[in-house]
């Protein structure tokens, strides 16, 4: 991995759970299933996206996570991402933090997910000097549905002061942010990019976001990332696009590896040196993503996501965008 200059990563993570793993030898709905093992470890989005950074960063990378805690399952979220070295800035809320519970047989994968139950502004002011990237990380929850658009406000009042990269990875509640003018990355799948546009196909979402006369992501330089499983991924500027092929993998557990991919992306949008072209950090996203998908635990081990990435084949496409 080329050498970084140190510069820090502000993960929002508004809605972290503790997520238990639980695998079976065979699992049969409506009967009584005992599963072999359990594991439990802090889930989320944004936790997942810090955590993955401080497994590929360098060591003076700064990882931040901004979220709501609240209860014992509050706690252990807590406790398990300090541990990781992710530094936190934590609400503490009365709802307790929701558990998510993920069933493994084989390469199948069946998550169940607890209904959700707030950061300051003055907090996260004060973490933006210390960081270059910021993620907006999943659906925020109840009581905090402006907490994104907020903060999009507030990095575009601070520009001068520094130019954050902004990648946005939840297409929920996000109309009002992407109309900030002020988003350089919308990372989606393709089932998600969809439904947020109402398009039939990523290539018609792709231009509604990028090309139209009212297109959001009209900011100069942006990205919008579209991956789809095991099939190829999309990457659309408003003038260039390109094909990511991705290796065919025997799934262990895929949950977190999109975060992974944010995490790696974002990392190798912002830190990397000299600097990536977009699809070549894209690229490296998909082989974190690739990697996690080997592994029961969130691990991220740097000599798989190599290996991951020189399988990953990259071709400009042909796209329909601005002359």
């Amino acid at each position: 991995m080329p050498a970084a200059a140190a510069a820090g990563l502000l993960a929002l993570g508004p809605n972290p759970a503790l997520q238990r793993v639980l695998t079976f030898d065979s699992l049969v709905l409506g009967e009584v299933n005992r599963a072999r093992s359990l594991s439990q470890y802090a889930g989320g989005k944004g936790q997942g996206v810090a955590s993955a950074l401080k497994l590929w960063g360098e060591e003076e990378d700064l990882a931040l996570v901004a979220h709501f805690l609240g209860g014992g399952a509050g706690d252990f979220v807590e406790a398990d991402v300090g541990a990781r070295g992710v530094e936190q800035l934590i609400q503490h809320v009365a709802a307790p933090t929701r558990t998510c519970t993920t069933l493994c047989r084989g390469g199948e994968v069946t998550e169940l997910i607890d209904p959700s139950g707030a950061v300051t502004e003055a907090e996260i002011d004060a973490a933006l000097p210390r960081c270059k990237a910021v993620a907006f990380c999943g659906t925020a929850p109840p009581g905090a549905e402006e907490l994104y658009l907020r903060v999009a406000r507030r990095l575009a009042a601070r520009e001068a002061e520094c130019a954050w990269t902004l990648m946005v990875d939840c297409y929920k509640g996000i109309d009002a942010v992407l109309q900030t003018g002020r988003v350089d990355v919308l990372k989606l799948n393709a089932m998600e990019v969809q439904q947020l546009t109402g398009a039939a196909s990523v290539d018609d979402a792709a231009r509604m976001l990028l090309c139209d006369e009212d297109a959001p992501l009209k900011r100069d330089g942006a990205l919008l990332a579209v991956t789809d499983g095991p099939r190829p991924a999309s990457l659309f500027s408003c003038r260039k696009a390109w094909k990511l092929s991705v290796p065919q993998l025997q799934v262990v557990n895929a949950i977190g590896a999109g975060d992974c991919c944010t995490a790696v992306f974002l990392h190798s949008l912002t830190k990397r040196s000299p600097p990536t072209s977009p699809s070549d950090a894209f690229a490296w996203g998909l082989a974190a993503g690739c990697a996690r998908c080997l592994h029961e635990l969130p691990l991220l081990q740097s000599d798989e996501v190599l290996e991951m990435r020189k399988a990953i084949t990259i071709e400009e496409s042909e796209w329909e965008g601005l002359a």
